[in-house]
């Protein structure tokens, strides 16, 4: 195997060290785990998961009344029987990849609920992947602003209830793909959102590098490294991505200091040095659209105005220097030693 290349089972293996190490640290700590890509319905909750929300619903008070205001014993028991069976096969199928079993319980939840999730996307992702090449989509568009969304709402959601009121929270992204596939006004309102939460944005980049993140994870007060050994991704996740939200005004962060601020255009996502404003929504064009409407706020442009930006500058000519005649006389260089001669 390459040196540079790095299989999408080390990922997972580095990524599971690191959940499991940050919640070794306190047990109060808590970690959840999105998953984005093009195939899958886009952003997914990986853990905790729905099975897991269920049973800690299903120990709470209110939850209890419920069930004996609106459901049966019997139903109860389906719903028992179903919850065992789906926690047995996910052991099932978490055993066949992972190789030590024999750990912290907490541990081997956090592992089998996202080994089992992981082997399930891959298993579907051939199929899907021929379905959306088999419509014609050659361009496919990545779903990471909708795992930030998600991400985002999550935090706000865990951090307004009464029991985690005064927790900090932070993202890490591993991200494998260029910017080509992020949409600029999404991910632009998740790095606003982030920041207004004060949510930092730490960025793991596997792929080329990334504009959007660079700035997201400067304007979170984040961490931006661009992994060049990748077989080393668990010495970086454990040391660099590891550190505490509320060390993070007291430590150097080892991040990027060379940040490319340019903005990038709405239509074709590349970064631009001189181009177009919308005066309504601010949408930067390097291009104007054939129909000159703002494919942002879908204002009509100044038709009269985009003439006059699209005019070429005119070029005058250069002034020619008139000759002089050659009966002319030269003034003397200095008159002042002809006056002392006389």
């Amino acid at each position: 195997m390459d040196s540079n290349n790095l299989r999408f089972k080390d990922v997972t293996s580095a990524l599971l060290v690191m959940l499991n190490s940050h919640m070794a640290l306190n047990s109060g700590n808590k970690v959840s785990l999105y998953i984005a890509n093009s195939f899958y319905h886009g952003a997914k909750l990986v853990f905790p998961s729905f099975d897991d929300d269920d049973n800690d619903d299903s120990q709470s008070p209110n939850s209890k009344e419920k069930v004996d205001d609106n459901s049966s014993l019997e139903e109860e028991k389906v719903n028992e029987i179903v919850k065992k069976k789906r926690s047995r096969q996910r052991k099932v199928n978490a055993s066949r990849i992972l190789e030590t079993t024999g750990i912290y319980r907490q541990f081997r939840i956090i592992d089998e609920t996202i080994v089992d999730s992981l082997d399930k996307i891959i298993k579907n992702e051939p199929s899907n992947l021929k379905s959306l090449v088999g419509k014609g989509e050659t361009h496919i568009k990545g779903t990471l602003s909708g795992a930030l969304s998600q991400a985002l709402s999550y935090i706000n959601r865990f951090q307004n209830s009464d029991e985690h009121s005064g927790m900090k929270a932070r993202i890490v992204c591993i991200s494998v793909s260029g910017d080509n596939t992020l949409p600029y006004v999404s991910i632009m309102n998740s790095i606003f959102a982030a920041q207004k939460q004060k949510v930092s944005v730490d960025v793991c980049k596997l792929g080329p590098n990334s504009t959007f993140l660079q700035q997201a994870s400067d304007s979170t007060n984040g961490v931006y490294i661009y992994i060049k050994h990748p077989l080393g991704l668990i010495q970086y996740l454990s040391t660099a991505l590891f550190i505490d939200p509320m060390l993070r005004p007291m430590v150097v962060l080892p991040t990027n200091t060379n940040i490319d601020f340019r903005a990038s255009c709405f239509i074709t996502n590349k970064v631009v040095d001189i181009g177009y404003v919308c005066s309504v929504c601010l949408c930067i064009l390097s291009v104007i659209p054939e129909d000159e409407i703002c494919p942002t706020c879908h204002s009509k442009l100044d038709h009269d105005l985009i003439v006059m930006l699209k005019r070429k500058p005119r070029v005058l000519p250069l002034l020619k220097k008139a000759k002089r005649k050659r009966n002319s006389s030269t003034p003397d260089i200095n008159p002042v030693k002809k006056f002392r001669e006389n």
